[in-house]
């Protein structure tokens, strides 16, 4: 019985722990919130947004092991802005000529993500890391402004066209989904009933045994 309740106390641990886990957004610390002074619609894969709608500056942060994927949804923008990602080695490109909907993925470990965005004339804003002069990573309100497909994050990037706390963050605007390496909260649920049916089988077992040893003394 105790071992039972040690089981039952420890899967609900982890489902807890699972709730709480995978990636977030962390603002900046100086002016993190900024309201946009354009009018967001020129992104193919999202809702236009009106000027004064909130934009959170800052960082993407995991603070467990899975796959991030980031899919290009769009850009308006005069210049060649592109998103990249390192994995370790060589790494992999988002580009305004690709087509909207194009993604890359990797795996990551927790921390900050290593991603950057570039703008006009080597102009880079990386995640967690250095901004250029007059750039800016962005968490667009809402990500449920996206026309298709569901994002926990949709980031924009402000490039080096003025302040970085000026702007629509539609330069260069990827959706952002994760999936955790650690099992759903699901799958503990499935343990559960396993352990259950395991439990169950052994019970069945054991009282058949009794019964036939008591049949035998008989």
């Amino acid at each position: 019985m105790n071992m039972r309740y040690t089981l039952l106390a420890a899967a609900g641990l982890m489902l807890a722990n699972a709730a709480h886990a995978g990636l977030s957004f962390v603002q900046i610390a100086s002016n993190p919130v900024v309201a946009r002074t354009e009018v967001f619609d020129g992104i193919a894969g999202l809702n236009a947004m009106a000027v004064g709608t909130s934009v959170t500056l800052g960082k993407l942060v995991s603070d467990q092991a899975g796959t991030v994927t980031f899919t290009y949804l769009g850009q308006e923008s005069s210049y060649l802005d592109s998103f990249s990602m390192y994995l370790g080695g060589p790494g992999q490109t988002l580009l305004e000529s690709q087509a909207v909907g194009s993604a890359v993925s990797a795996s990551i470990g927790p921390g900050d993500l290593n991603f950057w965005f570039e703008g006009i004339s080597g102009k880079f804003a990386y995640n967690g890391g250095s901004w250029d002069s007059g750039t800016s990573i962005g968490l667009i309100t809402g990500a449920t402004g996206a026309k298709s497909g569901n994002y926990q994050f949709i980031l924009g990037y402000n490039d080096s066209a003025g302040s970085s706390k000026l702007g629509d963050w539609d330069d260069f605007v990827v959706g952002v989904t994760f999936v955790s390496a650690v099992p759903e909260p699901e799958t503990y649920a499935m343990m559960l009933l396993g352990l259950g049916a395991v439990g169950a089988l052994a019970r069945r077992r054991k009282a058949a045994q009794t019964s036939a040893s008591r049949a035998s003394q008989a």
